[in-house]
């Protein structure tokens, strides 16, 4: 459900009812009933729940929607657009009961709704996003984010960090990493040998170390040591080239750029609504909507619900190339 006084609620209703008897997935919601049959009253959403405690209890001939309610928004606790300790406590518990169905293995992928970090903030957690979230939850070294849109394919080498620090943490290992992962999680969109294509960090990739020596230090080398895997690599490229007509005529099936803006301007400027954010590093299908909770406009009745449709069926799809459903 995400973050409840946000955009969550009503975009996760609003997307089940959308996906009712079109075979996309077995959908399972995760969060508190109160505030999902408040929303499908609020937005005059026809959807009926069905309270159960573990998938294994779900029943999908049913026209009801299988929830796990863990009750843990009253709703005088509940106000739009202002968030709380009590809805971020709530959105990590959400989170937390889906790694459980993870490693007992009762599910095939999740998806994350809208969340808020300084919700979590408030419920004394330093949230970075749920990549990293999962990734501390299960002790995963080496999470990364790919954002998804179409067969735009992006991993952030570094996220959710101020541009200073994201610059100091460019090194050999972590750019080789976040090659590697986005290598592997190639599969689960069906292709098996992708030609992937390395951001450069500054100006022109440096310019053989006029304008940077991070390329000739670190970028190069993790390049190297990729090639040597036997994996397709080129770069670094100029990340103001690298995107070039990545949508019309694509040259690449994945993309790795060094920081946050430089990943995520081209795939918002070309595809705000359809984009969806993929971790990967970590042994479990998961993604999120890659947009915020919009406190502007929460239970108001005005979000789109089409950016978690898409990521419910891109999981969907993961879930069936991976587990040859």
């Amino acid at each position: 459900m995400g973050e409840a006084s946000g955009i969550g609620p009503e975009v996760l209703v609003k997307m089940l009812n959308d996906i009712s008897g079109k075979n996309v997935c077995r959908p399972l919601a995760i969060g508190d009933a109160r505030v999902l049959e408040l929303a499908c009253r609020k937005f005059d959403v026809p959807l009926k729940f069905r309270a159960i405690s573990h998938p294994k209890e779900a029943d999908w001939g049913s026209e009801e929607i299988n929830l796990i309610d863990l009750q843990d928004v009253p709703l005088e606790k509940l106000e739009a657009g202002k968030h709380n300790a009590v809805t971020g406590r709530a959105m990590l518990n959400y989170t937390d009961k889906l790694i459980e169905f993870y490693k007992d293995e009762s599910i095939h992928g999740g998806v994350g709704g809208p969340h808020s970090k300084k919700a979590a903030d408030l419920a004394g957690y330093n949230f970075l996003g749920y990549p990293y979230y999962i990734a501390d939850m299960i002790g995963e070294p080496d999470p990364f984010m790919m954002l998804v849109a179409n067969k735009t394919r992006v991993v952030n080498t570094t996220l959710h960090v101020s541009l200073r620090k994201a610059l100091d943490m460019i090194t050999k290992d972590l750019v080789f990493k976040a090659i590697k992962a986005g290598a592997e999680a190639m599969a689960l969109f069906g292709v098996d040998k992708p030609h992937i294509a390395v951001s450069g960090l500054n100006p022109h990739s440096g310019e053989e170390g006029m304008f940077g020596t991070e390329e000739e230090e670190h970028i190069i080398p993790a390049i190297e040591a990729a090639r040597e895997l036997g994996l397709n690599i080129d770069g670094p490229v100029p990340a103001d080239s690298l995107f070039y007509q990545c949508t019309t005529n694509p040259r690449y099936d994945a993309y790795v750029a060094m920081y946050h803006d430089q990943g995520h301007i081209p795939v918002k400027v070309d595809s705000f609504m359809d984009a969806s954010a993929v971790a990967i590093g970590i042994p479990y299908i998961f993604a999120t909507v890659d947009h915020g909770c919009a406190p502007d406009i929460a239970w108001q009745g005005k979000a789109n619900h089409g950016v978690l449709r898409t990521t419910v069926e891109l999981i969907s799809q993961m879930a069936i190339n991976k587990y040859n459903l």
